[in-house]
């Protein structure tokens, strides 16, 4: 073999090891799809009517009770929504707990809203607490220039 055939091999070697990150990451990506977020609420995508009221907290996270009759369940999600914005910290001037009986939305559960009025998570009655403040604290961290 001739140092001309070496040097060709050295060369075709040396582009082939730059190809393999991209070729390996395309197999990934088409064979290996990724699996998605996770959250623990329920995702959601719609604007609150409430939010467009006067007296709505601007430019603030609400955690919102829309039940009308505040039963046993109720009392013990207002509950857990104080223990949620206490255990926010820092973060939890950024956030204000809210009750406005509305029969459009769901009464078993609490929204959480972002500043902008929009619905983001919903959670249902029982919901863990330590992981409804993990997730919250998670938001309230990456969308840091909201509210």
């Amino acid at each position: 073999m001739s140092a001309r055939d070496r040097g060709r091999i050295k060369l075709l070697l040396i582009a082939l090891l730059c190809a393999l990150p991209v070729l390996a990451s395309w197999l990934s990506y088409r064979w290996l799809p990724p699996a998605g977020g996770k959250s623990y609420g329920q995702l959601l995508a719609t604007p609150l009517p409430q939010a467009r009221q006067p007296g709505w907290p601007q430019g603030r996270w609400v955690l919102l009770d829309a039940a009308a009759n505040c039963n046993p369940a109720c009392e013990q999600r207002r509950f857990a929504m104080r223990q949620i914005h206490t255990a926010q910290g820092e973060a939890a001037t950024r956030l204000v707990r809210r009750q406005q009986a509305d029969a459009t939305l769901r009464q078993d559960g609490f929204y959480l809203v972002d500043p902008h009025g929009n619905g983001v998570l919903f959670y249902p009655d029982g919901a863990a607490p330590a992981a409804v403040i993990k997730e919250i604290r998670s938001v309230l961290k990456n969308n840091n220039s909201l509210g």
